[in-house]
């Protein structure tokens, strides 16, 4: 069974950390993924909302082994990040007022990471 989860998360203005290190208009991104039992089944990637996996990548993290299509398929046995461990990801500039996709796969099929999305806007 193929297994992709999608999140999507929308910038609105709103009032957070004022240390952000991104241009008026934008929100510094840090995306923090801990891993379960089986770290190397995960992949994911960041693209800009209602793109497919694959398509204008913002970042790809995880067994790249895995991949957008790998989802189910049980073919990876190591690679990506270690077991119940907390990566950071980031930061990265993103434009607020726009969508992206938080796109998961798994190899397994049952899921497995936990993703925390930080967002801090500088405020003028």
């Amino acid at each position: 069974m193929k297994s992709i989860y999608t999140l999507i998360f929308l910038f609105a203005l709103t009032t957070s950390n004022i240390f952000a290190q991104c241009p008026v208009g934008q929100a510094q991104v840090t995306i923090d993924i801990t891993t379960d039992d089986w770290g190397y089944e995960g992949y994911f990637q960041l693209v800009p909302g209602g793109n497919n996996c694959g398509v204008g990548t913002i970042f790809e993290g995880g067994n790249t082994l895995v991949g957008c299509n790998g989802g189910g398929a049980q073919n990876v046995s190591s690679g990506g990040y270690g077991n119940h461990v907390t990566v950071t990801e980031g930061p990265w500039c993103l434009d607020l007022g726009s969508t992206y996709d938080l796109i998961f796969t798994d190899d397994y099929g049952d899921g497995g990471f936990i993703f925390t999305v930080n967002i801090s806007i500088k405020i003028k």
